[in-house]
This record gives structure tokens, sequence and C-alpha cells, in this order.
């Protein structure tokens, strides 16, 4: 398989110098804390069916060499004892040598005929319920609320400063195949629930690998030769010395905000999740990042999907402030706090899909919204609407 086009054309473009965002295609990469929220919901995941080599969740893994859909899933399973995980490429339907190697439809039907051989298949596919490749006949579908975000390949080297990576965004769920399901068909669950069961379960891998670490340690024996006798001496009292005591961080996600600041708390969200308090070793280990470096740290070992997480929570954050001083300057009268609440979240959304899909700051976005009537940012339609012709008028006059 190592000669079909669609690995040859992966291999150029992987070569490349440089890249652009609209390259990227179908090599998107699942962002690991929703990765470990589906194993903990539907896993153990021991099989990756669609990895570069490099971006494998699992230890055994396709890569499109291997071509997924000429192998046989379920005996690999009854090896491996897990189940299978797949973010599968979106391509155009392919062959080579009479085989499919890619085309939604066939993973789909591949996926179908390997339910039925035994074993568990989980998927993370577009919500696209129109589609005609959208597995009517999967056992379980869970609805994601809110878009999910992937993460460039490892690869990716951005060719100019307008190739920031800002994710890849869809509407999602999860999908399994597994004739031995006694579930329900269809259920839902929030992106957010899913990325907190994730972190949850990174934090249990990360504190069993202290544990087994500290265990694990050489231990030193000093090495005692038998004394000389000597004349007895008056004993003198050895000085106590106090071993240094642990620094003191703090624990609550609120006092990590207001007394290490928004680096420290963006670090400790992206990390181990957003909750009310932390472990003292997850603390140390946010201030000890945001002391380093959060973008390009070297004496902690981050990678890049949290590292984007932290700087989009921090610029999230600084947004927030910015927004909520725009409404306390200009005094806008509310009929009571919960009124002021909702709106400031109707800004804070259109602010922040302005962001994404246009490029415009929150400084551009607060001039739009101060150009209009207070009244009318009770309706997120016609928000979408100012900034939509903002965005047209610049483009315009560029």
């Amino acid at each position: 398989m190592t000669h079909n086009p669609y690995c040859q054309a992966l291999a150029e473009l992987r070569s490349r110098g440089a890249h652009e965002l609209k390259e990227v295609g179908d090599q998107w990469r699942t962002p690991d804390n929703i990765f470990w929220g589906i194993n903990a919901m539907f896993g153990p995941l021991v099989l990756d069916l669609f990895s570069d080599g490099e971006n494998s969740k699992c230890e055994a893994y396709y890569t499109a060499e291997d071509n997924a859909l000429a192998q046989d899933w379920s005996a690999r399973l009854a090896e491996l004892n897990g189940a299978a995980y797949g973010n599968p490429p979106y391509s155009r339907a392919s062959q080579h040598e009479g085989e499919y190697i890619t085309g939604m439809r066939y993973i789909m039907q591949h996926a179908s005929a390997m339910r039925e051989k035994g074993g568990r298949y989980v998927f993370l596919i577009k919500a696209a319920t129109s589609e005609v490749w959208w597995p009517e006949d999967a056992d379980h579908v869970a609805f994601i609320r809110g878009r999910i975000g992937f993460d460039l390949p490892k690869w990716f080297i951005p060719k100019n400063e307008k190739q920031v990576p800002s994710g890849a965004f869809f509407s999602g769920a999860v999908v399994v195949f597994d004739k031995t399901w006694r579930g329900p068909a269809m259920s839902y669950i929030s992106r957010n629930e899913l990325e907190a069961r994730g972190a949850a379960f990174l934090s249990q891998i990360r504190r069993e690998a202290e544990r087994m670490l500290a265990s694990t340690a050489p231990r030193v024996v000093e090495n005692v030769t038998p004394a000389v006798e000597e004349d007895p001496q008056p004993e003198e009292k050895a000085e106590q010395v106090e071993p240094p005591s642990e620094p003191e961080f703090p624990l609550s996600s609120a006092g990590i905000l207001a007394q290490s600041g928004v680096e420290v708390w963006a670090c400790a969200q992206a990390a181990f999740g957003a909750k009310e308090q932390y472990a003292f070793h997850e603390s140390r280990f946010a201030h000890s990042w945001a002391a380093d470096s959060v973008e390009q740290p070297s004496l902690v070992t981050v990678t890049t999907d949290v590292i984007n997480r932290a700087l989009g929570l921090i610029r999230k954050h600084n947004n927030k402030v910015k927004l909520e001083a725009f409404m306390a300057l200009n005094d806008f009268a509310f009929e009571d706090d919960a009124a002021r609440h909702d709106t400031q979240e109707r800004l804070a959304i259109v602010a922040d899909e302005a962001e994404q899909e246009y490029g415009l700051a929150i400084e551009d976005f607060l001039r739009v919204a101060g150009s209009i009537e207070p009244k009318s940012w009770n309706n997120i339609r016609v928000l979408r609407a100012c900034v939509r012709a903002a965005v047209e008028t610049r483009e315009q006059v560029a």
C-alpha cells in the first residue's frame, strides 16, 4: 500500500517546508482531553484505526500505508482486549488495486462488517445526519453539545503569520458499533463534560505515573564502616536542621486566578480540566509551567494541544475582562443584574465567534457593539449581522 496516490500525496505534503491551513484536509488531530473523555465512556480504546504514525492515540494503530479498510479489525481487537477508535478521514472515496482507501461511506460499511465479527468500534465524526454515509445502523450515537475543535498535525509548519492554528470546528457525535451494546440508541453529552472526563482520566494517569516513579526510585544506602574505638568524648547534640518546607500554592481555581494570575490559572485548567479545587501536585505543575513559558515550555513537558488550550483560555479570559470594562465604562442601563449577565453572555458568544471565523479582535468587536443600540444586543442574530457587515466593509477597504 506504500505506492497508492493518497499516501504519495500525504508524504509530499508532510515533506514541504511550510504549509497553509487549507492544506491540512483530513489530517486534523483529536485533542487529548476529548479522546480520553471518549475512552472513559466507551473504552478502553486500544487500536487507532486512522493514524499518520505520529498522532496515534493508541499503542496499536493503522497508518494510511496499512489501509485500515483492508484490515481485520475484529481479529486485532481479540489480541488487544479492548475497543477501536477512529477519527476518520473525510477525503473523497478513492481506490487502489481494487480496494477502497478513503471514503466515509466505505469506512462506515467496514465498521458494520467488523461489528458482525465482534468487537467495539468507536468513531468521532461530524454530526451530519443528512449525509449518505451517516451510520443509521450504529448501535449508539452520542451527540455532542458544543462545537468540537481539532488540533493541527505535528508536522504542520505555518507558511506565514496568517496560518494561525485556530482549529477545525464542527458539531460532532460519538458513534459506537457493538452488537453487544445494551444501552440507549441515542444520548447527548456536552463538550465541556466530555473534556472534564478526559481531564480527570489524564489526572489519574499522571498520579499513577508519579506514584510508580516514586516507588521505583533508587534508594541511597550509606556505606557504613566500623568505627575505631577511641576514648569516649562528651556527646554534642547535633543541631536540628528543619527540612525545607514545600512552597505554598493556591489550590482553588479562584485562588489561583486571584493570587497567581491568569496564566497559571489557564495552565491548570488546560492540563487538568476546569474544576473548583486542584491537588497540590496539579497546582505546582501549573505554576512551574507558567513560570517557564506558557507558549514554549522547556522545563516541563506539555503537548501542543494542551498549550493551545491554555493560550485559548488566556485569550478568552482577557476578552472577558475587556468586555466587562466596556460595559462598566459605558454604564448601560439594565433591568437587573440577571439582564446584565445575560446580555454580557450574548456579547461574549458573538465576540468569540467573530474572532474564530473572521479574525476580528475583541477591540474591533466592541467598536461594532458600541455602534448599535444596546437594546439590539439581546438579539444574537442582529449582533452577528452587524459583525458580518463590519467584516465585509473591512475587506472592501482592504
